[in-house]
């Protein structure tokens, strides 16, 4: 990966919801060449298609909120969630990154310190460390689309170009 690797990635459910739906071995994939994948258990609540066995399996970590991250959590905020707030608060008390495609969560992140990683962008590192086929990378983007109507035809195309510069990053090193 050309950037540093962070210590770990708290994921929202959406962005978990997207990889799991559209193609769950890269979230394994992504725990072995990026970073640990960390799922706050509120988090894990709103997955249907996720249980702490299917986590395991997968090598994420399931955490338990502290008291007081989950009373810190409960003061309301006009645009986020409880959970989003609880991954906010995780990430930031380990030195986590957000793992997030959420546009106020990203706000948020940036007021707290908190580094953010957009969505998509494991799969690019995944790309680029030979982890992952641009074919099967773009084919799990082009699925996230099918349900997730955040994911333009425009977001799409852009990942495809940025696809191909990381493989050719790859293939430059190698």
């Amino acid at each position: 990966m050309a950037e540093t690797s962070p210590l770990g990635l708290v994921g929202d459910a959406s962005v978990l919801i997207d990889i799991v739906d559209a193609n769950e071995p890269v979230l394994a994939l992504i725990v072995r060449h990026v970073a640990p994948v960390i799922i706050p258990t509120p988090v894990l609540a709103e997955i249907e298609t996720l249980d702490e066995v299917r986590c395991a399996a997968l090598g994420l970590e399931v955490v338990e909120p502290t008291i007081d991250q989950l009373r810190e959590a409960a003061i309301p905020h006009p645009a986020l969630s409880f959970a989003d707030k609880v991954c906010l608060i995780v990430a930031r008390d380990g030195g986590y990154t957000y793992w997030t495609n959420d546009g106020p969560l990203g706000d948020a992140c940036a007021s707290s310190g908190v580094p953010r990683m957009r969505g998509l962008r494991p799969l690019l590192y995944l790309v680029e460390d030979g982890a992952l086929s641009i074919a099967a990378a773009v084919g799990t983007v082009e699925v996230i689309q099918t349900i997730n109507p955040y994911i333009t035809q425009a977001i799409v195309d852009d990942f495809r170009r940025l696809a191909h510069e990381a493989d050719r990053r790859r293939t430059r090193r190698s």
